[in-house]
């Protein structure tokens, strides 16, 4: 087999036509590849594909492969490639949740493809300008299709998948807070409340305990449910990347979705209320239950952005300033609702 009918490409330079035409079965007789999402891409290459030939087919199609920067290293610990091109081979063609459309997924050892549908026409949110009421609403409606859906699925489907307390996040994550904390601390403008302070800085024993509490549940979650992530057309919403899917409480997704993507002038006041919304739509989850885990992840997913802060040396500017922004964010929830209370 030569390099340009591979059957996963290693660099963009090996997805020729005669690779996606056999991939895909689209008369491709050309192909121009261009770099994007540069600045937001971390974990992944993307590019956008221009295509002559296909009469029927579309004009651009979207190629993922792995990044080729330090990210590769932790996708690849966590298997994240792996999850998302399961994902889409398995979960999308019958999850009620709206994704691109998949024409290829495929890995091989540690190298994997994926070529998607290209949303260019659609409106990709900005995860530092944050969502609004109006978007984050939306959201939550296909979170809780998609969790509805999971806790009736084939669960051998769901193995697939990890679950929320897993060895990788309890040795790797909590115990890398402290130096991204410091980082934070370091760097921000906004003071901490002392119990949030404290909670921090003690983080990798005492948020530990949450995750066999969002564990009670095995709902199929987004596991990375970031503006960036998101692209609407009018009322309809696309979700992608998946490589942090994970199994859990569906609350832990709306959490995320709202502690760290929603400004805090947006959220303020209205957490119970969201989360209300969210288990009148999610059969047999009780308000009581999944109020307990929204405030339980709110306050341990704080480590996303923080961990996330160890690049800091490396990364640029809009990624440094997305971090302190979501630490912001998530600190501000965890004094609102009174997150901690669950800790005590």
């Amino acid at each position: 087999m030569t390099s340009a009918m591979a059957a996963v490409p290693t660099t963009i330079d090996e997805v020729t036509a005669p690779w996606l035409a056999a991939a895909t079965d689209m008369a491709v007789t050309d192909v121009r590849a261009e770099r994007i999402a540069e600045e937001t891409g971390f974990s992944a290459n993307l590019y956008r594909l221009h295509l002559t030939g296909s009469e029927s087919g579309p004009d651009t199609l979207i190629v993922k492969l792995p990044a080729d920067s330090l990210a590769r290293g932790g996708m690849e610990m966590l298997g994240g490639y792996h999850r998302e091109v399961q994902f889409y081979r398995t979960i999308a063609p019958v999850a009620p949740i709206s994704t691109p459309r998949c024409h290829a997924a495929r890995t091989c050892g540690q190298d994997f493809v994926l070529v998607l549908e290209d949303l260019r026409d659609w409106d990709n949110a900005d995860h530092l300008a944050g969502l609004t009421l109006e978007r984050a609403q939306t959201c939550i409606t296909a979170l809780a299709g998609l969790h509805a859906w999971s806790a009736t699925a084939d669960q051998a489907m769901l193995a697939q998948f990890p679950g929320i307390d897993n060895a990788m996040t309890r040795d790797l994550f909590l115990p890398a807070f402290g130096a991204g904390w410091q980082l934070y601390r370091e760097h921000a403008d906004r003071p901490v409340p002392a119990a949030v302070a404290h909670f921090a800085e003690h983080f990798a024993d005492t948020a530990a305990p949450a995750l066999s509490a969002l564990a009670e549940r095995n709902m199929l979650l987004h596991g990375d449910i970031r503006a960036d992530n998101m692209f609407f057309r009018g009322d309809a919403l696309k979700l992608v990347d998946f490589q942090l899917t994970v199994r859990g409480a569906g609350a832990a997704d709306i959490a995320y979705l709202v502690s760290q993507g929603l400004p805090t002038a947006a959220r303020r006041g209205l957490d119970e209320q969201l989360v209300r919304d969210y288990t009148g739509q999610v059969p047999g989850y009780r308000f009581d239950e999944a109020w307990r885990h929204y405030r339980l992840a709110t306050a341990l997913l704080l480590y996303m952005p923080v961990v996330a802060l160890l690049t800091w040396d490396a990364a640029p500017e809009r990624s440094r300033r997305l971090c302190l922004t979501l630490i912001d964010r998530a600190v501000a929830a965890i004094a609102d609702i009174g997150a901690l209370e669950e800790f005590s």
